[in-house]
């Protein structure tokens, strides 16, 4: 009797196997989705002039070369332009960091009428379409004498990125029991003392993510940096990607290799924090 229970208990039955190909088959169609455009672009990036629209279309190059990424480096302001995005991707990151721990922390342990109003009034802004927001940004840089600058541009992605961001570290921090703080609180630590040795490595690993998700949403950001950048000086990367494109044609080669040296960043950063960016992403679901 117990040889015949071990054995049924040894036995995968039909359903699970189905449904674990079926989940294994919809991660591989997942997968396969979101790395055939990066493929494409790093492929193209080594392709000849005359091998991008050849028919029919080959995935990899023939003959692969790096003049496109010669041109990029030597005859563009990709250069200048990647040096202005860090500027101002980490900029932006550290001033939100800064303002949204002491802000998300008033929101998230502070008890006062209206926290919880004030706290979803921050996320209004995000429903709105950016482009509301141009004019009156232009005309705030421009009055402060930063239009045209690194500086300039980095305040106009803070309006964007700021609130969100303070969401996001006032939820990490409503994550972390306040019995912890008030422990340490009792052990003589004042306030800022218990936050920076008990709430902070606790957070570390949210606040790790929203720091990635901070530089991400400036190093990407077209739309105000078009408008605010008109000259090489605080041009970023985002933007020195339409020059290659003409009114009558688009060196789609030096685009595509443009978009990948934009992305060895973005990849070395998920690289050195991806421990840190998925326990970050996964701390909010666990409630203390």
């Amino acid at each position: 009797m117990a040889a015949t229970v071990g054995m049924s208990r040894g036995r995968t039955s039909p359903r699970r196997i189905v449904s674990g190909v079926l989940v294994w088959a919809a991660l591989a169609i997942l997968l396969i989705w979101a790395l055939t455009p990066l493929v494409l672009m790093i492929a193209t990036s080594f392709k000849p002039s005359g091998e991008i629209f050849q028919i029919p279309p080959r995935l990899l190059p023939s003959a692969p070369t790096i003049e496109h990424y010669v041109t990029v480096v030597t005859g563009s302001s990709m250069g200048r332009a990647f040096m202005n995005s860090l500027l101002v991707a980490g900029l932006v990151t550290l001033i939100t960091m800064t303002i949204s721990l002491s802000t998300g922390y008033a929101l998230a342990r502070i008890r006062f009428r209206g926290a919880n109003a004030l706290s979803v009034y921050m996320l209004v802004g995000q429903l709105l379409p950016i482009t509301i927001f141009l004019l009156p940004l232009y005309r705030i840089v421009n009055s402060l004498g930063l239009s045209d600058s690194i500086a300039g541009i980095a305040l106009a992605h803070m309006t964007v990125v700021v609130p969100l961001v303070v969401w996001m570290v006032r939820n990490t921090l409503v994550s972390i029991p306040v019995d912890l703080e008030e422990a340490a609180r009792i052990d003589g630590c004042t306030r800022l003392e218990a936050v920076v040795a008990v709430v902070l490595p606790v957070a570390a690993p949210g606040l790790a993510a929203v720091g990635i998700f901070a530089f991400l949403q400036s190093w990407n950001e077209f739309v105000l940096s078009s408008v605010l950048s008109t000259t090489v000086a605080s041009r970023t990367a985002p933007v020195a990607l339409t020059e290659f494109a003409g009114q009558f044609d688009t060196d789609w080669g030096g685009t595509m290799a443009a978009a990948t040296i934009m992305t060895v960043p973005i990849a070395a950063l998920f690289l050195c924090f991806q421990r840190y960016f998925v326990t970050g992403m996964a701390a909010g679901a666990v409630k203390g």
